[in-house]
């Protein structure tokens, strides 16, 4: 799947933050990596105030003048759409957006079995987005 295409089905879900997460967590997790890398380039050229395309996912994030502050905003942005916690302290390591993007799924796909344990709050959610 291209970049192109990724964010297709992730840019209608950003001018609505509350139905990131739904919309991701009903992708498998091959299609859902490439969403999220768009998805975090995003974020992170936002808080760096750049244009996503100049960000390679491949890059270290603590190349790209990453300071704490930015990194504390990053995270709670995470905890905030996507409801999970990335520590602080791995967006100044030699992360890339591609290996944080993997660590977000496999906390989403966490989290997704735990919520089709509990059906209530995996249509709560879906019902947040229509």
């Amino acid at each position: 799947m291209t970049n192109e295409v990724a964010q297709q089905k992730v840019e209608p879900t950003l001018a609505q933050p509350d139905a990131v997460l739904p919309r991701l967590l009903v992708l498998e997790s091959g299609d859902r990596l490439p969403s999220l890398i768009v998805y975090l380039q995003e974020q992170l050229a936002q808080a760096l105030g750049i244009n996503p395309a100049q960000l390679d996912p491949q890059q270290p994030l603590n190349y790209l003048g990453l300071d704490s502050l930015i990194a504390v905003k990053l995270r709670n942005r995470l905890r905030t759409d996507l409801k999970v916690d990335i520590l602080a302290v791995k967006f100044m390591e030699d992360t890339t957006i591609a290996d944080l993007a993997i660590q977000v799924s496999e906390r989403l796909t966490n989290q997704g079995s735990s919520l089709s344990a509990s059906p209530s709050k995996t249509e709560e959610l879906l019902e947040g987005e229509l």
